[in-house]
């Protein structure tokens, strides 16, 4: 009987692959010669085809100046570049929106995409509005399509979703014709990607920027004149049937169903008042009300939680030991709910998860996890609530049912909340109040709202 490996394929790869001696053949070396020499000769003698020619045309858009600076500041960089960047900063402390037909955070890629492309292309507030609605629209019938098992069996929808989201954004602010955006949508698809087995490491919110990235080249490449397989949503081997398993209702459905324009009403964006998993955030809530429950001088005997099984699944870390999983632990993030009372970002740094009184409450954390109810979409809300048990040493028991997240659809962001967290955020509420108020004919570079830079 073989012994099972105690290496990844990747770290036994790498053990290999980095020796300072691979030990190589003459005949593999000749071999290798051989390949470089004969691709060489393919990518000479395809220089002036079709694709290569788009390729480049994409690539060299907007690089007759110095390059674009990605929001935040820095150093100028190409667009697509700077997209990437925009992207792994949306997401890098899971603070950005999200929504639940697609289980995906849609704004991140695309308005990562947009941000870079405003760089090089004068657009009115109104124009990167609209065309962040396109893409919006996308991620939602896209997850129409797919359904919550997309999702479930291990994809990351921002990975897999954004970068067609993203593509059809950006065509939308470039004014290409349908046949380009849908041509873009398409080449977006071959760029699908992302598995949520990354979660608690620095992939996730570098998934956001690479579905920028990708979306960006896919329409700059259709305005350059690419084309792909614009059916390959549809049929045995299409999209759907990939990415969503047998039970997807799949493209053909969702295109029937569609309602364009229809998708902001009939699922709302949710919008983050903690930097954590949104399935930490029901728990989160649960904890803070606790807290103002708690009497001076009452300590804590046991803390339990019962929650759904698949949302666990996701935030399934327990005492973490980097800052993404300490986002991925309900456990940690409820023990700081109810130690503090209002969970910041501060408590996802180092010297906070590693504190000794959070690690020994964490540890003893008691979680209940239960299947969904048979048929249930998987959405975050009444049909799948979560209890927060929480039993103190004299014997009394405080309780918190929750049933709705706070800045999702049945308790939406307020302005205030929103202007607070900007805040946070460290960028000016004044300049987000003004955003909010402006003539959507105004530039958006004349508002300013880009050219916020993060301090130091």
């Amino acid at each position: 009987m073989l012994k099972p490996f105690t290496q990844t394929f990747s770290e036994r790869f790498a053990e290999w692959a980095a020796q300072p001696n691979l030990r190589s053949t003459d005949e593999d070396l000749a071999q290798a010669r051989f390949a470089l020499v004969d691709t060489l000769a393919c990518m000479v003698v395809g220089t002036r085809e079709q694709q290569p020619v788009a390729a480049l045309e994409a690539m060299l858009f907007g690089q007759h100046g110095d390059g674009v600076m990605p929001v935040g500041g820095g150093q100028k960089v190409p667009v697509t570049s700077a997209a990437l960047v925009n992207g792994a900063r949306a997401h890098a402390i899971d603070f950005d929106d999200y929504e639940l037909s697609g289980s995906s955070h849609a704004s991140a890629p695309i308005c990562s995409a947009l941000f870079a492309l405003a760089g090089v292309v004068p657009m009115t507030v109104d124009q990167i509005c609209e065309a962040w609605i396109v893409g919006y629209e996308v991620v939602i019938w896209m997850g129409m399509a797919l359904g919550y098992r997309h999702y479930d069996i291990g994809w990351h929808s921002t990975s897999t979703l954004g970068p067609v989201a993203a593509a059809a954004a950006v065509s939308r602010a470039l004014n290409l014709t349908a046949d380009q955006m849908s041509n873009a949508m398409a080449l977006a698809a071959s760029s699908s990607s992302g598995l949520k087995m990354q979660f608690g490491t620095d992939a996730k919110a570098l998934h956001a920027g690479l579905a920028a990235q990708a979306g960006l080249q896919a329409a700059l490449l259709a305005r350059a004149g690419a084309t792909a397989n614009k059916r390959l949503w549809h049929g045995k081997y299409g999209f759907a049937s990939l990415y969503g398993g047998e039970d997807a209702a799949g493209f053909d459905q969702a295109t029937c169903q569609m309602q364009p324009g229809q998708a902001l009403e009939r699922f709302p964006v949710i919008r983050k008042l903690w930097p954590s998993c949104a399935y930490t955030h029901r728990p989160i809530a649960g904890a803070e009300r606790l807290h103002k429950r708690l009497q001076p001088g009452d300590q804590i005997a046991s803390i339990k939680v019962r929650m759904p099984k698949p949302f666990h699944r996701v935030a399934g870390f327990f005492v973490p030991t980097n800052e993404a999983e300490a986002r991925f632990s309900v456990s940690y993030c409820v023990v700081v709910g109810l130690l503090s009372g209002h969970v910041t970002p501060e408590d996802f740094r180092e010297h906070r998860f590693t504190d000794a009184t959070r690690v020994r409450m964490t540890e003893e954390v008691v979680l209940d996890l239960y299947d969904l109810p048979k048929g249930d979409a998987g959405d975050i809300g009444p049909s799948t609530p979560e209890r927060i048990v929480v039993t103190l040493t004299d014997g009394q028991v405080l309780e918190e049912v929750i049933e709705h997240v706070p800045g999702g659809v049945s308790l939406p962001m307020t302005r205030d909340q929103l202007l607070r967290k900007v805040e946070d955020c460290g960028c000016s509420p004044q300049l987000a109040t003004d955003f909010l108020a402006v003539d959507g004919s105004v530039l958006l570079a004349d508002t300013g709202i880009l050219a916020q830079v993060a301090n130091a």
